[in-house]
């Protein structure tokens, strides 16, 4: 399967240049003439190394042993995100020499990122942790489901919004733990956060992403004493009395602009009664199972029989069952389960609902989560 792996990069490809610690790497790299030359340098000190097992503990580097690890080949792409400083860059390139020498046709693209470096905190969160997050999350948006983020390498403390990133867009974390030899995979579990609060608050939210900060006097006018404990996280003051998004803020923002193709269904209380007294009677026929599975693919030829007036009449297949479902954001609204051996071929003309005039009859719409 293709992999498009998502690399911090620390400097550990720098581990075989004798006598050179990492507080001297930057002036190292002055040294050689520049990144260009300096990167050329590191890798011939790792070159010869094959990735074999005694190579990868001892001589390469820590983002060269996660790849391997995960099981890159000749067609899997590998993006190696950078700090801004030159030592890092240095080794990037260095990295970038030695991929493609040992997986001949494979993809690697390197990118420095603005704001990562550890001499300033401050811009190392209000700048470097978001730049990174938003070349990864243009990684995913690109490759979906064939992303895997790799904290391995880099900067620590960029392992829990990574692993936030992970969970967000649904993409899983491989990690190699310390001097261990066994890759972490850390799956993309789902993380919930209550939408509807943030959804008051969106365009403020937005403003703060549009101007990269408001006055803290316009935050404290706009967001209630209440409101403020619940997005501490999400935003931090910066100087002047402004407020900006945190890394976090970012990443939530993210979501609610750009929901995750997987919806979760709600169901009517009529489509729940339609269930358990039509469908339950059919011999191998679980409403709830088909109805996650179209929750997870999404609406598609594959399963949607008829469409009109933003209602959708799914499928299953060679089945006599049939769905009434409409989308709502990230949520898949279950109207109405019938039986077309019941009703007849013509169910989509006598089966009619208004979701604008209609729906206080059909509500409260249940979470599938606690149907099931």
């Amino acid at each position: 399967m293709f992999k498009s792996v998502i690399c911090s990069v620390g400097t550990s490809a720098a581990k075989n240049l004798s006598g050179i610690p990492p507080s001297a790497l930057e002036n190292w790299v002055l040294e050689q003439g520049g990144i260009d030359t300096a990167s050329e340098v590191m890798f011939n000190s790792f070159k010869d190394k094959e990735p074999s097992d005694e190579n990868l503990a001892r001589y390469l580097s820590a983002e060269i042993h996660s790849l391997v690890r995960i099981g890159i080949d000749k067609g899997s792409r590998i993006l190696l995100l950078a700090s801004e400083t030159i030592d890092g860059q240095a080794c990037a390139l260095a990295l970038k020499k030695y991929l493609e020498s040992y997986w001949k046709g494979i993809d690697v693209q390197t990118k420095k990122i603005e704001g990562l470096q550890v001499q300033n905190a401050d811009r190392f969160r209000q700048q470097g942790v978001i730049n990174f997050i938003k070349e990864a999350i243009a990684e995913i948006d690109c490759h979906g489901n064939n992303v895997i983020l790799n904290p391995t390498g880099g900067y620590k403390a960029l392992v829990p919004y990574m692993v936030l990133l992970g969970m967000i867009k649904s993409v899983k974390c491989n990690y190699i733990f310390e001097r261990s030899t066994s890759l972490l995979e850390l799956p993309p579990l789902p993380i919930e956060f209550d939408r509807n609060q943030f959804e008051v608050h969106k365009e403020l939210f937005e403003q703060i992403e549009r101007d990269s900060s408001i006055s803290k006097q316009d935050w404290g006018d706009k967001v209630s004493y209440e409101d403020r404990s619940w997005f501490e996280p999400l935003v931090e003051e910066m100087g002047d009395n402004q407020i900006t998004l945190s890394a976090a803020g970012f990443l939530f923002l993210e979501a609610m602009q750009k929901p995750a193709k997987k919806l979760v269904s709600y169901l009517s209380k009529q489509a729940i009664k339609d269930c358990f007294e039509n469908i339950a009677t059919l011999d191998n026929r679980d409403p709830f199972r088909y109805l996650n599975q179209v929750s997870k693919s999404g609406l598609n030829e594959d399963n949607v029989h008829i469409h009109t007036d933003g209602l959708y009449w799914l499928k299953p297949g060679r089945t006599t069952d049939r769905y009434l479902v409409s989308t709502e954001d990230w949520r898949l609204l279950v109207w109405r389960v019938i039986r077309e051996d019941q009703v007849g071929k013509d169910y989509s003309t006598k089966i009619k609902v208004d979701p604008a005039k209609e729906r206080n009859e059909y509500a409260p719409f249940m979470r599938m989560d606690f149907v099931t």
